[in-house]
Formats: C-alpha cells, structure tokens, sequence
C-alpha cells in the first residue's frame, strides 16, 4: 500500500454509479465518483481531505469491493501537476459564487464544502474545489446543475 497508487473503480463501483444498487451513503458515493483511474491516492485524500472522513471512505470502498488499487505511478504525471500550480490572487466573485452555489443546491449539508471554499487564497486553490463540488452535485442526480457551476466558476476566473 502505497500513497501514489492509484484507485480504478471495479465492475461493482462502475454498477453503483448507473443504477445506484448498493444504496451507498451519499459520502461514500460522492467520493466513489471522484475515483478516476489516474489521481494518486495521496492526491485524492487531499482532494477530500476536509470535506470527509477520506481514508475512512477510501478504506470503505476498497474492502466492500468499489475501488481497486493500481501500484505505482508516472513520475512525469507528479512533475506535471507541480509545473501546473501556479499562485494567482483569489478571485472573490467566483469564490462567493462557488459559496452560493452550493448552499442552494446542497443546503445545510454544503457546510463542509463551504468550510474548505472559504480557506481558499489563490485562484488554483479554488480551482482545485471545482471538481469535488461538481462531482458532489452531480452524484446526487442534478447533472446539470453540475455542469452550471463548472462552467460559471471557470467564467468567472477567466
């Protein structure tokens, strides 16, 4: 086990996410949905390192079966992911947007999305909430509400 391996969804993840089967919890299903095939774990667990109890979530879905870890990695991909940070000031509509946002399509249950939106101080901070937000948005049935804040977000931050 190490943290640069990488999680892929197996048959029974890829089942959970068409037809929603299993009736995983709207956390474990959120992140389930983050799994793509290529970010690292160490990456991942960062990504939702404040919104959820991820080692906790990521060790769930791996032992019922959803994810299987890959061993090893493409150091190229590291190095590129480093060259792509780049500190920018933060823009604040598009962080006040993102805020909003989320507390209309989520509700109450934004908070923690809200909580790790707000200690955003560059833009590539706030980049980096896009996803875990859409993906979020998304894995509850609201595609293209989703897609809505994607596209205003990245507007926003030009």
């Amino acid at each position: 086990m190490d943290k640069t391996d990488i999680f892929i969804k197996s048959a029974k993840g890829e089942q959970e996410i068409a037809t929603r089967v299993y009736k995983l919890p709207i956390k474990h299903r959120s992140v389930l949905i983050m799994i793509d095939g290529v970010t690292s774990e160490q990456a991942l667990l960062a990504r939702i390192s404040g919104m959820f109890d991820g080692k906790t979530i990521v060790s769930d879905l791996e032992a019922n079966g959803f994810i299987e870890r890959n061993a090893g990695t493409k150091p190229a991909l590291h190095a590129a992911d480093a060259a792509a940070v780049k500190v920018q000031p933060l823009n604040a509509s598009a962080k006040q947007y993102m805020i909003d946002y989320m507390y209309k399509v989520l509700g109450p249950e934004a908070d923690t999305f809200v909580g790790r939106i707000e200690k955003c101080k560059t833009d590539s901070d706030l980049a980096g909430m896009i996803d875990p937000c859409r993906d979020t948005i998304r894995g509850i049935g609201k595609q293209n509400k989703a897609e809505e804040l994607e596209i205003k977000v990245k507007e926003l931050m030009g």
